[in-house]
């Protein structure tokens, strides 16, 4: 892709990167098996497709991690909390 589709394409994002919106987007980033281009993306989300092999499968794995283990202080007794998870129940208890 030459500079000037590469410039037309980022105007039809808005300048801004295809996946975050952040701006200045500077890599070119296409399907590996296919070639076809996919848009210009910044370098953090550009490299995290990377991280995740393109494979959609991968990533909504960990969206459904990032969503499901966050741990909660919940109040169980005055004063007492316990540590729990929506998808992972209690934390296994610490023993001395």
């Amino acid at each position: 892709m030459g500079e000037k589709e590469f410039q037309e394409l980022l105007a039809e994002q808005g300048g801004v990167c295809a996946i975050c919106g952040g701006e200045d987007p500077q890599h070119l980033d296409h399907d590996h098996r296919t070639g076809w281009v996919r848009g210009i993306l910044c370098f953090n989300c550009n490299g995290g497709l990377g991280q995740f092999r393109d494979s959609p499968a991968r990533l909504a794995r960990a969206i459904t991690y990032l969503r499901g283990t966050t741990w909660q202080r919940v109040l169980i007794h005055p004063g007492v909390f316990q540590m729990c998870s929506p998808t992972r129940g209690r934390p296994p208890s610490q023993r001395s």
